[in-house]
């Protein structure tokens, strides 16, 4: 399922402040898609985990004569 995003104005930041606060009720969702959404952002997480360490173990100071 793709979420679309409203254009970024100031009555759709509104509309997410209330949504928050529980004025506006949203739709339920699938809990598959939360499962799913969740499952890919530590997946991401980790992978910038990793490629950041392997970048810095690629580096030696030397150090200044």
């Amino acid at each position: 399922m793709i979420i679309r995003l409203g254009r970024l104005t100031p009555g759709y930041f509104r509309l997410l402040q209330r949504q928050v606060a529980g004025e506006v009720q949203t739709q339920p969702r699938d809990r598959a898609v939360n499962q799913i959404a969740m499952m890919l952002a530590i997946m991401g997480l980790s992978l910038s985990y990793y490629s950041a360490k392997q970048m810095t173990e690629k580096v030696h100071v030397q150090p200044a004569p």
